[in-house]
């Protein structure tokens, strides 16, 4: 079986990735990251990150937007020009100096292995990357590689490239893109002119919420995908507990949410979400089905922020962030800044309202066991 992953070196392509693997350690797995190539998603440098000793010998190449934070680049990496040039272009293979990105502990947390495109005729790179924290967050190390291409998903010819011969696309859509419908729904096409056999498709829950343009968006690929007589799965998870970065809180010794102090939030485990996908892509049953993705945990900002104390036993204070601090940090979303910040809001908005609450039926039938909780993530991520 061969399956297409759209966006690998996300949090949630990490996830599922390891989670195929985990079920299937020789699955030919292709990645297709989503953005073109191209220097203003290339990252930034920090001047003396890699020096090995008296020379930068050999600096990473860069995967586009790997870290594209906007204005605020903290922790890059730095990248030496040419560094894998193997011709006319660089072909998207990425090399590393060992312990580039060693904050200490002695554990490089976050690798994954990248191969490139064998059908662009490049050389193949199985060194694992070292990641800036929380970026490819998946908890294991990659022991396997995946052939990754680079390509616009709103590129007809990119997208055709992606599904060639491929058996199941596994597809969910960039954070906030004001034209995430239409990659969706491009995605679809292309499957069902190479002849895809199952196509799963990560959601939201309640995309019916349509005041969410996010939710709007996603509801209408499913619409979509639901005419396109593909053998579809629907999957609509709940808000992921790795959006509270657990070392980042710990270093901060403060969780600022956009929420009222007590306000309860719903959050699944992005590992569980992994689990579900790697089923339904290698087994029978889940064809036209959509399933609700939650778990039956709700807690308030300042719960959280007594919960990591009490496991970590170091102190986290608890606070609310402004609705209005969090959408002027959007400022470098550019040009889709007006949608991203209408999004963001009216997204927060509607979180504050319903908690962001599902049943938990579906998730625990699926996984064949409890939902993991929010303390169960809090002592992953501590060990990690």
């Amino acid at each position: 079986m061969r399956i297409l992953v759209v966006g690998p070196t996300g949090r949630t392509g990490s996830h599922v990735i390891d989670a195929l693997r985990g079920r299937d350690p020789d699955a030919d797995i292709r990645g297709l990251c989503r953005y073109p190539q191209e220097p203003a998603r290339a990252i930034e440098t920090v001047p003396g990150n890699l020096d090995t000793g008296s020379a930068k010998a050999r600096a990473i190449e860069t995967v586009p937007g790997n870290l594209d934070t906007g204005t605020s680049r903290k922790r890059a990496i730095e990248t030496v020009p040419g560094n894998l040039d193997t011709g006319s272009a660089r072909a998207r293979a990425i090399e590393t100096v060992p312990g580039n990105l060693d904050t200490g502990s002695g554990k490089k947390k976050r690798a994954v292995e990248l191969v490139v495109d064998p059908l662009e005729g490049s050389i193949a790179m199985s060194r694992a990357i070292e990641t800036v924290p929380g970026n490819l967050d998946t908890g294991t190390r990659r022991a396997h590689s995946i052939t990754c291409l680079t390509g616009d998903l709103e590129n007809p010819a990119d997208r055709a490239r992606a599904v060639e011969g491929i058996d199941v696309v596994i597809h969910y859509a960039p954070a906030f893109h004001p034209r995430e419908a239409a990659m969706g729904t491009g995605m679809i096409d292309a499957a069902v002119a190479a002849g895809v056999s199952r196509f799963i498709y990560v959601s939201a829950l309640h995309a019916q919420v349509t005041s969410v343009p996010g939710h709007a968006a996603k509801l209408a690929v499913e619409a979509y995908l639901a005419e396109s007589g593909l053998q579809w799965t629907v999957l609509r998870p709940q808000t992921y507990m790795q959006n509270i970065d657990v070392a980042a809180v710990l270093e901060a010794g403060a969780l600022d949410l956009p929420f009222a102090l007590t306000t309860r939030q719903g959050y699944l485990d992005m590992a569980d979400l992994a689990d579900v996908v790697a089923k339904v892509a290698s087994e029978d049953g889940h064809a036209l089905a959509t399933y609700d993705l939650a778990s039956d945990e709700a807690l308030s900002t300042a719960e959280i922020a007594a919960l990591v104390t009490t496991v970590s036993g170091r102190s986290v204070t608890a606070g609310e962030l402004p609705v209005a601090q969090l959408v002027a940090g959007l400022e470098a979303a550019g040009p889709a800044f007006a949608y991203v910040a209408d999004a963001v809001t009216r997204l927060n908005a509607w979180q504050a309202r319903s908690g962001g609450r599902g049943n938990p039926g579906a998730l625990r039938w699926l996984l064949g066991r409890e939902p993991a909780s929010f303390e169960d993530y809090v002592r992953r991520s501590l060990t990690e």
